[in-house]
């Protein structure tokens, strides 16, 4: 008998987290453990790590990583993921830590100890943890390194999601549901449970018009995109064609990352297009930063920059330096969450400085692209369609809205599922 617990992730986005349990030997598996972005109700459910035999994180975003180092403050859990996950988990939750060090229980010194207990895993390598149940990782498609998790547990099989994208990107391949076994049940996201997402051709041509606009004008572009594989793929979408005839300029956070993703080619696409892109591009300088940042933002070109919805970073000082030329444009790449300040500028059109009461009207053009790296609707039921299963159709849906989950929910059960949308902290048996 497998016990499934849910600890966070329970009809909102946010704060991930799922143990697996094994009734029968006593094994025990976190699938990831995230935070919340506000700073309320921080971590997922509390769970006892010397109980437990492995942390197996699917991917690098902090809702699904954040609170990993809770379990290193005098634990030693065995950790699983890609490499190309852990280095560039290690980066993210080094920025947590500046940005929230007193909201934290740990800090540096966890990261440091959590790094002596990870356990790099390939895609497609079946690997036992525990006395008798077994892990495997698949590429999720959601960003470089992403694994959807595969638990064998008591004669029983599980996939867990994490985030999922079943459409090809330049930056990625999608998850393959043919890779997969016949499975007893699925845990998945649902983030757009509700929402179909445009062709991705079809955006990335809009984009692209959008940018040689400006660039016929002598304007600026600036694309706020997250610093974790947006800003990529916007580089790979710039020099799709193998060249471009315009200045491409790289900042903040994305620089970082870009070098990493430099020496794992064979987690892309194509890794060879990924790395003439990123050297067709100009990384800012550390040291001549100031001189460099200066004359981005007074020259035609495009400025590819974190953060993805504005809310820090260097896309805010570019922002503030365009925010008067109608010749120059914002182009959101990123979702745009609430109360964010790109939120704010898609709706009013105006710039947070400090709070809404001082946003100043723009006078450049504000765009917004959907590059979801989430599966749309459409795309996640042909996923869970494309998938075996070895009796009924278990399905259960986490990491949406309570709405978003609920209405997902409701719709694949009139197509024949059986599905569970759980509360934090509900288990459920197989």
């Amino acid at each position: 008998m497998v016990k499934i617990r849910f600890l966070g992730a329970c009809q909102e986005v946010g704060r991930s987290g799922v143990l697996i349990e094994s009734e029968e030997t006593g094994d025990s598996i976190l699938c990831d453990y995230g935070t919340k972005t506000d700073y309320t109700q921080l971590f997922p459910e509390h769970v006892s790590g010397k109980d437990l035999s492995a942390i197996v994180l699917t991917h690098s975003h902090i809702d699904h990583c954040g609170g990993i180092p809770l379990f290193y403050i005098s634990g030693s859990v065995p950790l699983f993921c890609t490499e190309l996950t852990y280095q560039v988990s290690e980066i993210l939750l080094q920025d947590m830590f500046k940005i929230s060090q007193d909201y934290l229980p740990f800090g540096r010194n966890e990261l440091y100890k959590m790094r002596k207990y990870v356990n790099y895993l390939d895609y497609g390598k079946r690997r036992r943890v525990g006395k008798k149940s077994f892990i495997t990782l698949f590429n999720a498609g959601h960003i470089p390194g992403s694994a959807l998790i595969l638990i064998e547990m008591d004669g029983k099989k599980i996939l867990y999601t994490g985030d999922i994208n079943t459409i090809k990107t330049q930056l990625l391949n999608p998850a393959n549901p043919e890779e997969i076994p016949p499975l007893d049940a699925i845990i998945t996201e649902t983030t757009y449970g509700t929402t179909d997402h445009s062709s991705r051709a079809e955006i990335e041509d809009k984009f692209m018009e959008e940018i040689h606009r400006v660039m016929e004008i002598k304007g600026i572009a600036l694309v706020p995109a997250f610093g974790v594989s947006r800003s990529q793929e916007m580089l790979m979408v710039l020099n799709r064609d193998g060249s471009s005839s315009f200045h491409v300029t790289v900042d903040g956070m994305a620089r970082k990352i870009a070098t990493i993703y430099q020496r794992h080619q064979k987690m892309f696409r194509d890794g060879t297009a990924l790395d003439q892109a990123i050297r067709a591009s100009h990384m800012i300088n550390q040291r001549r930063r100031d001189f460099e940042r200066k004359k981005a933002a007074t020259s035609p070109g495009v400025i590819v920059a974190p953060s993805g919805m504005l809310k820090g970073g260097t896309a805010r000082y570019y922002a503030e330096n365009i925010i008067e030329d109608p010749k120059n444009s914002f182009n959101l790449v990123s979702y745009q969450a609430e109360d964010t300040p790109g939120r704010y500028l898609l709706d009013h059109g105006k710039f947070i400085k400090n709070s809404p009461e001082d946003a100043i009207d723009v006078q450049a053009k504000v765009n917004h692209f959907d590059f979801s790296s989430h599966s749309g609707k459409s795309d996640l039921i042909a996923y869970l369609n494309q998938l075996k299963f070895t009796g009924e159709k278990k399905v259960f849906c986490v990491h949406g809205e309570s709405e978003v989950l609920l209405a997902f929910a409701k719709e694949i059960q009139e197509l024949g599922y059986t599905t569970e949308t759980p509360l934090m902290g509900q288990v459920f048996t197989l």
